[in-house]
């Protein structure tokens, strides 16, 4: 019973076949995950390939995308979340954030982008798929601004300390391909750590590739060995986990719940 909770399936093109990847994932126990768009030209893809594959999809305008978009992208993702909030398969805001990497975006820009889509969450009442690239500090000062939304910090990239601040606020954290490298300490412990209520799997296929897969893509099938990983890190039983982690999926994106009443099939 394993949930995506953050990937890109069906809007990066340098996959050609999402059909076979999603058939993958089904085989390896992925049951369902949340897509997540990068700008609002993404908005009708994800919703239409949520539809075709039965999945959850996010609505956001990542940070590294801002210099991209119009000013009038955040009209843009109020009218659609007005237009589209009785679809079920719409679950949260996301990914939104920031990213202080090398060469990023204009902050000021960026601060502006994710303060609005956290308005827009609390507005809407969804919760947040939040990006954090070396800003998770700065990300913990903007959602103290919006103690009302909840969500996950998607691709966890603090310490065991950070995570107890954002757990302390009611999100979730998000594990990844990251997890799978033995040079990650900081992550592993991280991971070892935390209470099992707040952990999260994704992918964010096809970016952030496993060690196993170095330099290539991930896919949302990978989340069985990112769980097995996990599992042992933490010395902990698979399928208690998998339990667990599955439980957490839909307690941080209430909407999910949809795709396992006995009529959402």
């Amino acid at each position: 019973m394993l949930i995506d909770t953050h990937s890109h399936v069906s809007l990066v093109s340098s996959v050609h076949d999402w059909d076979s990847v999603l058939e993958r994932a089904r085989v390896a126990g992925v049951v369902c995950g949340l897509i997540t768009t990068g700008s609002d030209s993404d908005f009708e893809v994800a919703r239409e390939a949520a539809h075709q594959y039965h999945w959850g999809y996010c609505v956001g305008i990542h940070p590294l995308f801002i210099d991209q978009v119009h000013d009038n992208a955040l009209v843009n993702m109020e009218r659609f979340l007005e237009n589209h909030f009785d679809d079920p398969h719409l679950i949260g805001i996301g990914e939104i954030g920031l990213d202080l990497y090398e060469g990023h975006p204009d902050y000021g820009r960026q601060l502006s982008f994710f303060r609005a889509q956290m308005a827009l969450a609390e507005k809407f009442s969804l919760p947040v798929s939040v990006h954090a690239r070396r800003a998770l500090s700065r990300v913990i000062e903007v959602i103290d601004e919006f103690g009302a939304v909840k969500g996950a910090v998607h691709a966890f990239p603090g310490s065991a300390e950070q995570a107890r601040e954002v757990i302390a606020r009611g999100y979730g954290i998000g594990f990844g391909g990251a997890i799978t490298y033995e040079g990650s300490k900081k992550l592993r412990k991280c991971a070892v750590v935390v209470p099992e209520e707040v952990i999260l799997l994704e992918t964010d296929a096809p970016d952030m590739p496993p060690s196993y897969r170095r330099g290539g893509q991930s896919e949302p099938s990978d989340l069985f060995q990112y769980l097995q990983t996990l599992s042992s890190l933490r010395a902990q039983c698979p399928k208690q986990l998998e339990e667990r982690v599955f439980k957490n999926s839909l307690k941080f994106f209430p909407r999910l719940r949809f795709f396992f009443a006995t009529n959402a099939r």
